[in-house]
């Protein structure tokens, strides 16, 4: 899998869960509003799939009332954002000053709405066997779990004893979706493989530090010549 594969099913992944967390539908409820089986609305939603068919994402853009370019991200309004701002052109200054006091009005209980809600759903992803050498992407089971990080956008569960003392086996690594800066743990991908490493910025290139003394640095001259999926937030311990 190359870089611009893994960037592509990683961004397609982040605009179906962001439709769907903004309007806090599940995945099982989403497959049954636009009448796909839920196995294609988890492949696409989890990255799996990255070249649906045309007919699947028009159901998926009629079940969330938006036009197929909105639903790709392609465009800044809604079908309804567009007729309600062609309506609020055509008020007097009466109907502007109700239309916007009611959008304000309704903006702060929905944000408080929000904010009220302590939890959220987000992808992880639990590797198989020993991890200290580079996690298979592909091989990864992919769960959803509830995080009250809002920032966090997906998580790694560990399922080895691997990256002692830092992270324990069933610890979940939250990512959030920045470039790490000098001397915070991020997760990183190359030739196939997702890495957890220290980012470490040096005189004349940039080193990856190896959390365990079974593995290697990695070490490269451009940050372009590796791809980076997100920077340590928080970690979740089992109890």
């Amino acid at each position: 899998m190359s870089k611009k594969t893994l960037g592509k099913i990683m961004q397609a992944g982040i605009r179906l869960r962001q439709l769907l967390t903004e309007r806090g539908i599940s995945i099982a409820e989403f497959s049954e509003m636009c009448n796909l089986p839920l196995e294609t609305v988890r492949n696409i939603y989890y990255g799996k799939t990255t070249d649906p068919k045309i007919s699947t994402v028009m159901q998926m853009a009629e079940a969330l009332n938006l036009s197929v370019n909105c639903f790709m991200g392609k465009c800044a309004h809604t079908v309804e954002e567009k007729a309600l701002l062609r309506n609020f052109r055509m008020c007097g200054h009466h109907g502007k000053s109700l239309i916007s006091l009611t959008a304000k009005y309704e903006a702060m209980v929905a944000k408080e709405s929000r904010e009220s809600t302590e939890k959220h759903k987000i992808p992880c992803l639990i590797p198989g066997g020993n991890v200290y050498d580079g996690i298979d992407y592909t091989s990864c089971e992919t769960i959803e779990v509830e995080v009250a990080e809002k920032q966090a956008f997906v998580g790694i569960r560990l399922s080895t004893n691997d990256f002692i003392p830092f992270y324990c086996k069933g610890d979940t690594i939250l990512l959030e979706n920045r470039f790490p800066k000098n001397g915070e743990f991020a997760v990183f991908y190359r030739k196939g493989k997702i890495f957890i490493r220290k980012y470490i910025e040096e005189e004349k290139q940039y080193r990856l530090k190896c959390l365990h003394n079974m593995g290697e640095d990695i070490v490269v001259k451009r940050m372009d010549d590796i791809e980076y999926i997100g920077t340590c937030c928080s970690v979740i311990r089992e109890d």
